[in-house]
């Protein structure tokens, strides 16, 4: 088993204490009005957050933005050699309102989608470029797929994305992960992804805590997927103690091995572009909340060091192991 990092694979034994959600370079978009709060785009202000992180224990963080979204794999490679952080990073497609209209992801078929998807995989993420999107391809390979429906649930265009990403990880064993809207659609995205041949263990459902609902919750854990809690400190959806209350309640139905936590980062949020909450938060703040609140610290350990270990992992070499050093 191995995990991908943008430095090259790891064991997941190596990785240490992660969110799993998270986003530390996001740039402009040509042709998307992206708002101000979604624009993280200071290499300086972005390796200044990851320092702080680091140096309050953490240790490994999944970057969240997919292919053509604004993604810099060369920063994210430049963060983690100046730092020591491990970084995923995520090829695949965020929801449509990340793309132009005339983007390539539109009119491309299945077999398209996952042929990019692999190549990110095996040799090297591509650079963005409005024009070309495929103009130049780095050696710097993504360790996750990520997917995503919007409001409107698994649409034609959804559906293929989907499609995609599952032979993708047939091909790769490369982890899954999709973003929820409000934390709805996880159970249909589950249910397509696990017709379609992925393992619910290589499944990471995103954003299931924006709105809490503990059924909607329980059944996709029972499904075996892994459900990634990242609205901490987002005093917009609702509170840390409710968040509290959420993790608590699956703890107690046993689900404590089915849970990954991060911020899902917005620049308003991070303390190195101005904001006060920061990527220590969890760390620092929410773990003891946490504690105080009745979940023995094992469970906490697990959020953050063994089920990311485990949730990360590819489930097989595919075509693209790590190759021997000589």
């Amino acid at each position: 088993m191995f995990i991908r990092t943008v430095t090259g694979d790891i064991g997941p034994e190596e990785l240490g204490f992660t969110h799993c959600h998270e986003h530390l370079f996001t740039g402009r978009i040509e042709g998307v009005g992206l708002e101000k709060r979604l624009l993280i785009d200071s290499f300086r202000r972005s390796r200044g957050e990851a320092r702080t992180f680091c140096r309050y224990g953490g240790r490994g963080i999944v970057d969240a933005q997919p292919f053509g979204a604004g993604r810099n794999a060369a920063c994210l490679r430049k963060i983690s050699e100046q730092t020591g952080l491990y970084i995923v990073a995520s090829t695949g497609f965020h929801k449509s309102f990340f793309y132009p209209r005339d983007s390539w992801v539109k009119t491309a078929g299945v077999d398209e989608i996952t042929d990019l998807c692999v190549s990110e995989i095996c040799e090297g993420m591509y650079e963005y470029d409005a024009v070309d999107p495929f103009k130049v391809q780095s050696s710097i390979r993504a360790g996750i797929i990520k997917i995503a429906t919007g409001e409107e649930g698994l649409t034609a265009l959804y559906e293929k994305i989907f499609r995609a990403a599952a032979k993708a990880h047939e091909i790769t064993g490369a982890p899954v992960m999709t973003h929820t809207e409000l934390s709805r659609f996880g159970y249909e995205q589950t249910v397509f992804l696990t017709n379609a041949g992925v393992r619910p263990e290589h499944i990471i459902v995103s954003h299931m805590d924006r709105v809490i609902d503990v059924d909607s919750n329980s059944r996709l854990a029972e499904m075996g997927v892994y459900l990634e809690y990242d609205t901490i400190a987002r005093y917009k959806y609702h509170s840390d103690e409710d968040e509290l209350s959420l993790i608590g309640e699956m703890v107690k139905q046993g689900f404590g091995d089915r849970i990954l936590l991060g911020m899902d980062t917005t620049r308003e949020r991070m303390k190195a572009y101005g904001g006060n909450i920061g990527l220590d938060y969890i760390i620092t703040t929410f773990l003891p909340m946490l504690t105080n609140a009745g979940v023995e610290g094992r469970y906490a350990k697990g959020f953050m060091i063994g089920n990311p270990g485990r949730a990360l992992s590819f489930a097989h070499e595919g075509i693209c192991s790590e190759p021997e050093k000589s």
